[in-house]
């Protein structure tokens, strides 16, 4: 299968996103370890799948804390040997304050867990694949880092820090069979946003599963010459 022997860890791998993220991985035949807050949560994900869930470790970690990711990445490399693939889901949205009225506690906790959380995961996964000479990271930016509106300043510049932490890497792993992508994902068709959007037109958002195969190619050996793009998944409606 496509990703016999290969170890992905996938933050955030619980959620709507997440869940078909870490099947699909399963179903190539990773080994595939989610972070989790919620061990509900994380049984949850196992109820969701039959024979690949031998292939499924969970590990519970705040991304936004480097001891905790030093700890996840020292238990899974303890593990597996190896961290071949990193994934970085873990993110948030928050909108509707102008700057004039954005609280700073407000601005910090999106930076927190959109921006720092990347950093510290792709500073805690780069020495393994700097040190196997492969590595394959894909994170997870928004349409609205690239296409800014009112009221989502925090939102969009902690999604356009993604994006630029990401070309730096690029940059920094050339020649080592490494490289490392931005998903741009536009409203992604959850029972979340299906709530908070009732009046959206909905068929034009972006499905879950499209976004992972898009995760996939990105992680596999048909993209070994992507290296520091934004890939825009918007929807084709």
């Amino acid at each position: 299968m496509d990703f016999d022997n290969r170890v992905a860890l996938i933050t955030g791998g619980t959620g709507a996103l997440g869940s078909a993220v870490t099947r699909a991985f399963l179903r190539k035949g990773a080994q595939v370890v989610t972070t989790y807050h919620s061990e509900a949560g994380f049984r949850e994900l196992q109820n969701q799948l039959s024979e690949e869930k031998s292939g499924l470790t969970g590990l519970p970690a705040n991304v936004t804390k480097a001891a905790e990711v030093q700890k996840l990445i020292e238990e899974v490399a303890a593990k597996f040997g190896r961290i071949d693939i990193l994934v970085h889901l873990v993110g948030g949205f928050a909108g509707g304050v102008n700057v004039a009225d954005l609280a700073e506690s407000d601005w910090d906790r999106l930076l927190n867990l959109n921006l720092k959380s990347a950093f510290l995961m792709c500073r805690a996964v780069l020495p393994y694949m700097l040190q196997n000479n492969f590595g394959r990271i894909v994170t997870t930016a928004s349409r609205g880092a690239v296409e800014v509106g009112a009221g989502v300043s925090a939102y969009a510049v902690s999604k356009a820090g993604v994006l630029t932490l990401t070309k730096a890497i690029a940059h920094e792993v050339k020649g080592r069979n490494i490289i490392a992508n931005t998903i741009l994902p536009g409203l992604i068709d959850t029972a979340a946003n299906r709530e908070a959007m009732p009046h959206a037109d909905q068929i034009k958002f972006v499905t879950a599963e499209s976004i992972a195969e898009v995760i996939l190619f990105l992680a596999g050996e048909k993209a070994r010459d992507i290296n520091g793009a934004a890939i825009p998944i918007y929807g084709a409606s």
